[in-house]
């Protein structure tokens, strides 16, 4: 729901209340998101505020202008309240974590938006390029409209919107919106088309037999660009004409060194946004977990044995945050990873989360999980509670600052099993 209203003195005010339930995993998950803008008379922004929750996780957030461009961002999630200055000159405030789609839209032949995600924390680009006049089907009835391609990184779609620019439909993210009226919609049962989010956007392939037991992986991987995919310690990627040929191998240690490691790892062992350990409560409880150990990979199992023991594993649609997940005892792969590489850092092991894709009955699932330096690098996964992760994780971005850039590339993968051993 939008709403726009005068504000006294001049000036506008804009609120969007989206409630989203969604099936992921076996489970109902309902997000509600709530955005608020107070606009001056030149449409120039002078505070939002911005509400998400889901299931124990919350996260509120207040921008207000102080001057000129110049604003102050406050953010509250279950452990954790602070402040930041930020600058902001033509963005438009909204959030990209799900997919809300816009009301307008202008006409003409190129147009790029910018965006200030406030959950988030940064901005993003979306260009907009009209194809001319198409026929489209609403609701039993043809209607005229103006076909839009939607450009958002590598991800594409399309929006059908009348000659005032208002929208009628939009396939985008392999989601489709299609515009009714509340009177007609409220009338309507809910239907769910989809069991199951997670499999709705999962990428199929070949079925692989007992993929634990797997100690390679060959596949073709299309439909991502070069900064989507990676090599690593385990993972050799070929750019061919248009594809990439992916080569994943499980990597065993062969060399343990105990702590206190030796080498630069600095950006791995430092805090981030997403990854918290600097607090008594983190450091009393890791002490408690390792009991002295200073073999970096026995402590990474006493860790796991920790995480799969206390922390319950659901479907959680969240920023994950070390001490966040700590506070609410749940999440799925992203809080895990945020939990299990806050408490290595905590201690001296390099650490960092993979942003990729995991195979799991027939398909690749978008996933999260930590690579760990133990004397030499290896995967881990806590989600499949594998010490050392199968062959079937297929990296494509590092850090979790970077897991909802996954959202240009969904609906584009395609996967091509070649040889597994």
């Amino acid at each position: 729901m939008r709403t726009k209203t005068l504000k006294e003195g001049g000036g506008y005010f804009m609120r969007n209340v989206t409630n989203v339930t969604l099936p992921v995993l076996g489970t109902v998950q309902k997000l509600a998101l709530e955005v608020s803008l107070s606009l001056l008379s030149n449409y120039r922004l002078e505070e939002a505020h911005f509400k998400i929750r889901s299931h124990r996780y919350f996260l509120r957030g207040d921008l207000k202008k102080e001057r000129g461009n110049l604003y102050k961002l406050s953010i509250n999630t279950p452990s954790q309240n602070f402040q930041k200055k930020i600058l902001l000159k033509n963005e438009i405030v909204a959030s990209l974590i799900v997919p809300v789609t816009l009301n307008y839209f202008p006409l003409n032949k190129y147009t790029t938006l910018y965006f200030y995600d406030p959950f988030l924390e940064r901005k993003e680009e979306l260009t907009l390029v009209r194809k001319g006049k198409v026929t489209i089907a609403l609701d039993g009835e043809e209607k005229e409209a103006h076909l839009i391609y939607i450009h958002f990184g590598d991800a594409r779609g399309k929006v059908y919107i009348d000659n005032q620019g208002k929208l009628l439909k939009e396939e985008f993210l392999g989601f489709e919106f299609v515009k009714k009226e509340p009177s007609v919609l409220f009338k309507e049962k809910p239907v769910l088309t989809m069991g199951n989010l997670a499999n709705y956007l999962a990428v199929k392939a070949t079925p692989l037999p007992n993929k634990e037991n797997l100690v390679y992986l060959k596949l073709k991987l299309e439909g991502v660009s070069k900064e989507f995919i990676r090599e690593d310690f385990n993972q050799r990627v070929e750019f061919k004409d248009g594809y990439f040929i992916v080569q994943v191998y499980k990597k065993e240690p062969q060399r343990i060194e105990n702590l206190p490691l030796q080498g630069e790892f600095n950006s791995y062992l430092k805090e981030d946004r997403y990854i918290k350990f600097k607090t008594h409560k983190i450091e009393e409880l890791v002490s408690s977990i390792i009991k002295g150990e200073n073999n970096p990979l026995v402590i990474l199992e006493k860790f796991l044995f920790w995480i799969n023991t206390h922390i319950k594993k659901v479907p959680t649609l969240s920023l994950p945050n070390t001490l966040d997940v700590l506070e609410i005892k749940e999440g799925d792969c992203g809080e895990l990873s945020a939990l299990l590489v806050g408490f290595l850092r905590s201690v001296g092991i390099p650490s960092y989360v993979n942003i990729g894709l995991v195979y799991n009955k027939g398909k690749f699932f978008y996933h999260a999980w930590p690579s760990v330096f133990v004397g030499e690098w290896i995967d881990t996964d806590p989600a499949f509670n594998q010490l050392i992760a199968d062959p079937t994780h297929i990296k494509l971005l590092k850090g979790l600052e970077s897991q909802f850039q996954i959202s240009k590339i969904i609906g584009n993968v395609k996967i091509e099993i070649l040889e597994y051993k």
